[in-house]
């Protein structure tokens, strides 16, 4: 019986076993893993903004970035145009719980200006996001975004656009 007991391998052990942890791993992070366990745990968004010398016709720009916890509040939002949102903002900020139904991050710039990247608390719960763009020109000026992915935000002189960053 002893014999059969020193014969018998542990299978957590050697090589083989380092191998194929590491091809597991490799595996999961090819798959975007980054991205779910940022959903599931929370971890911080990095937004990063550039600003045209014509922004906003030579004006300064207020933009307001909002993270979304609930689905009714996204659709209520959805709906908003930056014009709407920044003229009702006090009031929808009494109407829901801010860091129960959603957070805002406000920010103004000027055109040209050299704007530092910026770090955002994520929490898991959170269902999308929104920006708000204060223009002067007209248009909706309202963009939703994936709150687990990194973005950039280029402001124009007419409007902003927003990508992912890889």
């Amino acid at each position: 019986m002893n014999m059969l007991r020193k014969a018998a391998k542990n299978p957590c052990s050697g090589p083989a076993w380092l191998v194929t942890l590491l091809l597991l791993t490799g595996i999961l992070i090819s798959c975007g893993i980054g991205v779910r366990t940022r959903a599931l745990f929370g971890d911080d968004l990095a937004v990063s903004v550039s600003l045209s010398p014509e922004a906003n016709l030579n004006s300064p720009v207020a933009l307001e970035l909002v993270l979304i916890y609930n689905e009714k509040m996204m659709a209520y939002l959805s709906e908003k145009t930056a014009r709407q949102w920044f003229e009702e903002r006090k009031q929808i900020r009494r109407d829901y719980i801010e860091n129960q139904d959603f957070n805002a991050w406000y920010w103004e710039w000027v055109p040209g200006q050299d704007v530092p990247d910026q770090e955002i608390p994520l929490t898991p719960r959170a269902v999308g996001g929104i920006i708000f763009a204060d223009y002067l020109s007209p248009g909706n000026h309202r963009a939703r975004f994936d709150p687990f992915k990194d973005i950039r935000i280029h402001l124009r002189t007419e409007d902003f656009v927003v990508t992912i960053v890889d």
